[in-house]
């Protein structure tokens, strides 16, 4: 049964992973097919957001064999740090295995999203022990996303779309194979949740230090994982649940002498001596701060401060009926579900519980302390608790149907023997054969009435998981639909946001006369788009390009007024000085704001160095 089980939901997860990586695929099949024969191909992710290239200028450190990132979107001297540690490490890989940055970007989309379903399947597996439920979990988890949105476009024709589609996160489909450091958060967090609070009995000193090192490792790739995490751990902790000893029921024991998962109290104080599960969880807070403090105290300064200060000046904040209605019915069913695990007290689903008020409540506070993106703290994987809980509710309805109609019928069968039994002194042998066979009618009427009541719920059940799909499907025509568009575009020259579409090729040509010419530490000025390619495929330094540069909007103003010819030969040159500038991507976007002039002739100390029908790159004279 046991390899039945892993084959089924092997076929599961490779089916949602091709289905999820189908994008990926479907562009890659056109990559030699672009419309606009000047542009060449890139493969990208995330097209809304300009973090993409972000991520890749810390994976090209990686290749070049950093082993600490810097930022490259800000020009001030600063030392490296861990922060961004992660995709330095998938550049480590990408140098191992001699792949570009946007290889090992999606290498480590490959390796991560599969573990993120077994993930998935671990919390099934425990959550429920026979295979249907356990399907319908790791379905109804996966499946669950946005109630359709009918809208008009402007030829009056009707679509089915979704709600906040800007925000891939919260796409079923895309959230399968999302941003890797995303990924690597809710895996680790979510297989430390599990192990801290329901498979605790198994721990032993090894693999507590194990899981410290790895929730460190999610604090320093994305902190809202391991505040969620320790703030669950925290109010287990305050309310005195999960201890080493305590026995947590089985959702799906259907009243079987296993119906407590106990937990082998002998086996860990062989590993971890007389240490309670509370004291196991305080251990495991304590020596997780350093991480997070070390992110607190870094942030402190430039240029890790940027962020957030570029949070509090251009905050993202949650539109929570929006918000809502992009999780879809699942929301409603997980906390339906939430209410009658309090009810029934079954305090496995504890731990999932906590989960999903803290991601809340976070981002209720952050959206009134401007701190942090309230948003951030909606992608530590909330829909894996509310898929569980809401198939938790499920389970409960059918255990009520499964009830109502069991004692039904036990009560119509002992009528009936009760009215054989005082009247069948009186009645010839025919007269019973009729008591009897008239008593049969009720019996099949409450069977009857039982299969009604399951084959409505199986229908139910099944209209949810079909209109998930279909949701599903619907994003999967979206991201095609885009990419088809990409693919056939040529207008506008150089795009904004910069993934919106395909670069040119002799744009790129000069971006990678840069990586061939220049020191990875010279300084580079050029408008947002080439600002934020420059480095991921050239390497070097730019004034500005990205949220993390240090701050952002004046020198947003200040890269505006120096291409448009707004500041004095003085200014001019103080203004390359003070930014520790030494070369200028001169393109299409630059031009734009010169108002079509070339950069000499506005300013006389600026020379060209490399030159192609639409990008010149300047060296500034001493």
């Amino acid at each position: 049964m046991v390899k039945y089980k892993n084959i089924i939901f092997a076929v599961l997860i490779g089916l949602f992973l091709f289905f999820s990586f189908y994008p990926t695929i479907f562009e890659l099949q056109y990559k030699d097919k672009l419309a606009d024969k000047r542009r060449e191909f890139i493969l990208e992710h995330n097209y809304y957001w300009p973090d993409y290239n972000l991520y890749l200028s810390k994976i090209k450190q990686g290749i070049q064999g950093h082993l600490t990132a810097v930022e490259k979107y800000t020009s001030e001297i600063h030392q490296g740090s861990f922060i961004q540690e992660f995709y330095l490490g998938l550049g480590w890989l990408g140098r191992v295995l001699n792949l570009d940055p946007n290889s090992s970007y999606l290498l480590g989309r490959i390796i991560l999203s599969p573990m993120l379903l077994i993930t998935i399947f671990l919390l099934v597996k425990y959550y429920f022990k026979s295979l249907p439920w356990q399907i319908l979990a790791f379905l109804v988890t996966i499946t669950s996303g946005s109630f359709p949105r009918i809208f008009t476009d402007s030829a009056g024709v009707t679509h089915v779309g979704r709600y906040m589609e800007w925000w891939s996160n919260i796409d079923a489909l895309q959230r399968i194979t999302f941003i890797p450091h995303i990924l690597f958060a809710q895996i680790v967090s979510f297989y430390l949740l599990y192990n801290l609070t329901l498979n605790i009995q198994h721990l032993t000193y090894k693999r507590l230090l194990i899981y410290i090192i790895l929730g460190n490792a999610v604090g320093l790739t994305f902190p809202p994982s391991l505040i969620t995490l320790i703030t669950v751990l925290l109010i287990t902790l305050i309310l005195k649940r999960g201890g080493a000893r305590e026995g947590l029921p089985n959702v799906a024991s259907q009243g079987s002498s296993n119906q407590y998962t106990t937990f082998n109290t002998g086996g860990l104080k062989q590993s971890l001596g007389n240490l309670s599960g509370r004291t196991i969880k305080l251990i495991f807070i304590i020596f997780n701060l350093p991480s997070l403090l070390y992110i607190f105290l870094i942030t402190k300064h430039l240029p890790w401060s940027a962020l957030v200060e570029f949070h509090r000046t251009h905050p993202m904040m949650i539109p929570f009926d929006q918000y809502i209605l992009g999780t879809g019915p699942i929301f409603f069913l997980g906390i339906i579900g939430a209410v009658i695990s309090i009810i029934k007290r079954d305090k496995k689903f504890q731990p999932l519980i906590f989960w999903v008020l803290a991601t809340f409540s976070f981002a209720a506070i952050f959206s009134v302390v401007k701190d942090q993106s309230p948003l951030r703290f909606t992608q530590t994987g909330l829909f894996i608790p509310l898929g569980l809980l809401g198939t938790y509710f499920f389970y409960q309805v059918w255990q009520f149907i499964r009830q109502v109609c069991g004692e039904t019928m036990l009560f119509e069968h002992a009528h009936g023997l009760k009215h054989h039994e005082s009247a069948g002194w009186r009645m010839s042998g025919a007269s019973l054969g009729g008591a009897q066979k008239s008593h049969g009618r009720p019996q099949q009427t409450s069977e009857n009435n039982y299969q009604i009541a399951t084959a409505a719920f199986i229908i139910i059940i099944s209209f949810y998981l079909l209109g998930s799909l279909f949701m599903m499907k619907t994003s999967l025509d979206w991201q095609t639909t885009w990419i088809s568009q990409r693919i056939g575009a040529n207008i506008p020259p150089v795009p904004y946001p910069p993934q919106t579409m395909y670069p040119l090729r002799e744009w790129m040509d000069g971006i990678r006369w840069l990586r061939n010419n220049t020191e990875n530490n010279n300084v580079v000025l050029a408008e947002i788009t080439a600002a934020n390619h420059i480095p991921a495929y050239s390497g070097n330094t730019v004034y500005w390009g990205q949220s993390n540069t240090v701050d952002y909007d004046r020198k947003e103003k200040e890269v505006h007024a120096f291409f448009s010819g707004q500041m004095s030969p003085t200014q001019a040159q103080l203004f390359l000085k003070n930014g520790k500038i030494k070369y200028i991507f001169f393109s299409i976007q630059e031009k734009e704001k010169a108002g079509g002039k070339n950069l000499e002739n506005i300013y006389s100390f600026v020379k060209p160095i490399y030159l192609n029908t639409i990008v010149i790159i300047y060296s500034i004279y001493e």
